[in-house]
């Protein structure tokens, strides 16, 4: 049952009649309501509808990342930053008989033309820590020493994703602390900034695959 807003003209939610209404960051969409579903149980049916559990399972996962590095993407595809970032990321993920793979160095959770960090290795030797030193660029046009640096962190067995503090492009390194549950698991990690300068406010760089490794 549709739920009007102020006439069926000016937009609606729910199904009225043949047709369903919904909202993505406030602007109005109608689309054709679906009576039958068809639901075919190919072998590439069943691959696609792996692939996109698995895009929603990171997805979720990178939610802390992606709702800040991902932003201005999903409100230029007027979408969510979840749909945004499973759009961007198809080709990371495989999958042949109906088992998944993920190409960890490939994902990205955010986009932009803020130029990048120059991000080092990332260090495993502190115990739950993962820390990450970086060239600041802060010379480079776009870029500024007040720009805010991102690390994040995934952990594919417990499907957990953090997201570290920002530190300033001019500070020159960046942390996460994780938690007891992840001693000894592997994790991949990835950087990225948001701009915060007089010139390039709220711009975003593209992320960085950081690399990977086991929690001491």
């Amino acid at each position: 049952m549709g739920k009007i807003n102020q006439g069926i003209l000016d937009g609606f939610n729910g199904k009225v009649g043949t047709v369903v209404g919904y909202k993505i960051f406030g602007k109005k969409f109608m689309r054709a309501y679906v009576d039958k579903i068809h639901n075919p149980r190919t072998s590439p049916q069943q691959d696609n509808r792996e692939r996109f559990k698995t895009l929603t399972q990171l997805a979720s996962a990178f939610l802390g990342a992606i709702n800040i590095g991902l932003q201005r993407v999903a409100k230029e595809m007027r979408n969510t930053a979840c749909n945004s970032f499973m759009r961007i990321n198809q080709g990371a993920v495989s999958v042949m008989g109906g088992e998944a793979e993920v190409d960890f160095g490939s994902l990205k959770c955010s986009l932009g033309a803020l130029p990048k960090v120059g991000f080092g290795n990332a260090s495993f030797a502190e115990p739950l820590r993962v820390s990450v030193s970086y060239d600041t660029s802060a010379d480079m046009p776009r870029a500024d020493a007040q720009d805010k640096v991102y690390l994040f962190v995934y952990q594919p067995d417990t499907r957990e994703g953090l997201l570290s503090a920002p530190e300033l492009r001019n500070t020159g390194s960046v942390e996460v602390r994780v938690p007891s549950t992840w001693t000894g698991l592997t994790v991949h990690v990835y950087g990225f900034a948001v701009g915060d300068g007089r010139e390039n406010s709220g711009l975003r760089s593209e992320s960085t695959y950081v690399g990977t490794g086991v929690i001491e």
